[in-house]
């Protein structure tokens, strides 16, 4: 067992007791977290990622989405290099290269010059770089949503690091964690709006039912997970699953259950078979 494992599988049964207390609701109520409404920018393979720490993708000037250096490496599995003295990152996937400086609009791909609308960033000492960018001189799969602004990425290698692969993929098909019913589809409801009070530790997250269909009572699994350094928060089994109209929303509350900080919020909106239950 890789020793990266030992020590997150330590930290998961830890944190097996401590389930999110989320609420549910249909309709389209108003999230009460004090925190403006922020959108859902990003998806990875069947997550969404509403928030990386220290501070969520964004829309830049140039309407480039960003995303923190330390996510490209954890989310995305590529080889990250930083060097402080020069500001420039050294990005590696799929036997290409990509290097970037902080404040410049020049990039290097495998060695050569190239250039961009934008500038990569800096941020409570995290670089921010332009992630339509980096996808496409990695060759990434990946598409842009301008209905509903959302940018996908896709690949058999993405979200591969331990906890992700390991830690909810294995732990969430264990009895504990498992949803009550047959899973049918990854991609059943679109989570587009959300808050995070980092001071009270509440998630607040508002999802679309994008079935296209009315969703019975039990059906919706909107799962919110809550990533910290080396363990997971998963989302209460038992929370209540309403009927959701046909382009209706639900709305889904996780308060943080421990004094450790969020690195991740990741969100799977999918749709449960309740035939046999």
């Amino acid at each position: 067992m890789k020793p990266l494992f030992k020590k997150a599988l330590a930290g998961l049964i830890a944190l097996l007791v401590i389930i999110a207390c989320n609420t549910e609701t249909g309709g389209s109520g108003t999230v009460s977290a004090a925190p403006a409404a922020q959108p859902v920018l990003l998806k990875v393979n069947n997550y969404y990622v509403t928030y990386t720490a220290p501070k969520a993708p964004y829309v830049d000037a140039q309407n480039r989405i960003m995303v923190p250096l330390r996510s490209v490496s954890e989310l995305l599995g590529a080889k990250v290099g930083y060097d402080p003295a020069s500001k420039t990152a050294s990005i590696t996937l799929n036997g290409q290269t990509v290097t970037f400086t902080i404040g410049s609009k020049a990039l290097s791909v495998n060695g050569g010059a190239a250039s961009m609308d934008t500038v990569p960033a800096l941020y409570k000492n995290a670089m921010f770089i332009p992630l339509s960018v980096l996808a496409a001189n990695l060759q990434i799969e990946n598409a842009w949503d301008q209905a509903n602004h959302l940018f996908t990425l896709t690949g058999d290698n993405l979200m591969q690091n331990d906890l992700i692969k390991l830690g909810i993929e294995d732990f969430e098909h264990g009895a504990f964690t498992r949803p009550p019913g047959t899973i049918i589809s990854e991609n059943a409801f679109r989570p587009v709006s959300y808050t995070y009070d980092s001071a009270s530790g509440l998630f607040s997250l508002k999802a679309k039912n994008i079935t296209g269909s009315d969703v019975a009572e039990g059906a919706a699994d909107v799962a919110v997970y809550l990533l910290y350094k080396d363990s997971v928060q998963f989302p209460n089994p038992d929370r209540a699953r309403p009927v959701v109209k046909k382009d209706g929303t639900l709305e889904v509350s996780v308060q943080k259950g421990t004094p450790s900080g969020i690195t991740y919020v990741l969100v799977k909106g999918r749709l449960l078979d309740r035939s046999g239950s």
